[in-house]
């Protein structure tokens, strides 16, 4: 039985653990899948719903290596690997059409002001009725665009990082609608695909957990969601394991395929912590 911190801390160390492949396999994944539907783009004149698939796919997957890349969650331990979570993140953000560098100072700032109503930059996907959810699903790219213009502490160094990274983003995305084979196709294609997975991302990582967005109590800041009927591992994996997401803002430094079995293994004290569960399903 775990009773105490020290006891807690020993346990989430043994599940920060090495270098996390599957997070690397899930971009290698993401990667394939997006520049197929690329290459779709550019030498098929016709739309695809498969193709909206993919790269709605996409901008849902994606975010969970720049995810785990913005709290060097890739390389578990080791300090010379350090440089692959950057790097992961850089391309999955390119993926999303989001900084990296500029996401990383927005989201660490969620994590030192989760539901703060000033403080915490996520409380834009505090929506409180269902116009609100929908409205917030389109809020998820403008917002990270308006911080990266907005924000006033990056570094030099963190500048000409940012205006790098959005260069490469409306130059790729000019080459394709010049080198796509029909203009029309291809900006509905890329604006559906965004769209859908944004709103399931917003929906499922940004609202749900932390909703109503008020309790601001380390223990308590984000819902644990579980499945009845053995049914929670499944739920886990469509989730992309975010439905344990208060294991992540607890201990931010495990990657997000050990969450659902950290917490299991932590139950009783987080319970007992205050950590607030509900059962879908």
């Amino acid at each position: 039985m775990i009773v105490n911190e020290k006891q807690v801390q020993q346990v989430v160390i043994s599940h920060i653990g090495g270098f996390a492949w599957p997070t690397v396999l899930l971009l290698a994944t993401c990667v394939g899948v997006y520049g197929a539907c690329v290459w779709h783009l550019v030498i098929d004149p016709h739309f695809s719903w498969w193709v909206v698939a993919g790269i709605a796919f996409c901008a849902y997957a994606a975010y969970t290596p720049v995810h785990d890349g913005v709290h060097g969650a890739i390389t578990g331990m080791s300090i010379t690997l350090r440089w692959v979570n950057e790097w992961a993140g850089v391309i999955a953000s390119q993926m999303l059409g989001i900084s990296f560098i500029a996401h990383r100072r927005g989201h660490l700032l969620h994590h030192r002001a989760t539901n703060h109503p000033e403080d915490d930059p996520d409380m834009a996907f505090s929506a409180k009725s269902l116009r609100a959810v929908i409205a917030m699903w389109f809020k998820g790219i403008p917002k990270e665009w308006m911080f990266a213009v907005t924000f006033k502490h990056f570094t030099a160094a963190e500048k000409r990082t940012v205006v790098l990274e959005y260069v490469a983003i409306f130059m790729t995305r000019a080459l394709l609608l010049i080198y796509c084979a029909d203009l029309g196709a291809t900006l509905v294609t890329l604006a559906l695909g965004h769209i859908i997975g944004n709103a399931v991302l917003t929906t499922l990582f940004a609202w749900i957990v932390h909703h109503p967005h008020s309790e601001q109590e380390r223990m308590k800041t984000t819902t644990v969601y579980q499945a009845r009927h053995g049914l929670d591992a499944v739920m886990t994996l469509l989730w992309g394991y975010q439905n344990y997401h208060a294991v992540h803002h607890l201990y931010p430094k495990v990657p997000f395929f050990r969450y659902r079995r950290l917490y299991r293994m932590l139950e009783p004290y987080l319970l007992s912590s205050g950590v607030p569960v509900k059962k879908l399903i």
